[in-house]
């Protein structure tokens, strides 16, 4: 007599209530992927325009450069400034540069929170903790 009534509507109203669940989940998830993605996104133009930065400054390094050198053979007592520049435009692409492949290479992976999250889910259902 000590018995408890299963829950209204038995069988049917179960199943619903996991369905339920497993859409809530996937739209959780779903949308923690829209946000990483939109992440990602902003990190790709980010570096695109550090790239696009760096690759200009090497190329008006490398103007200078040809400048210097022009000068140089044609005048060889004036081309100590623009020789300079060069080196100071070049010296900055290249640290432009080396940070950004720095920060490429130990930059967060892409969709590492939905990964964990799956990760968590699965054990989760495992019934690991």
């Amino acid at each position: 007599m000590g018995e408890t009534a299963p829950p209204p509507g038995g069988w049917l109203a179960s199943l619903r209530r996991l369905g339920d669940s497993l859409l809530a989940l996937a739209q959780s998830r779903l949308q923690l992927l829209a946000l990483e993605l939109q992440s990602e996104q902003l990190r790709l133009v980010n570096t695109l325009l550090w790239l696009g930065l760096g690759l200009a400054l090497g190329g008006v390094g490398l103007l200078f450069g040809a400048a210097a050198l022009a000068l140089y053979l044609w005048e060889i007592a004036r081309f100590a400034g623009l020789l300079v520049m060069m080196v100071v435009l070049v010296g900055a692409a290249a640290v432009i540069l080396w940070r950004l492949r720095e920060r490429l290479r130990k930059g967060p992976q892409p969709f590492a929170e939905t990964i964990a999250e799956f990760k968590k889910d699965r054990a989760c259902l495992r019934g690991k903790d």
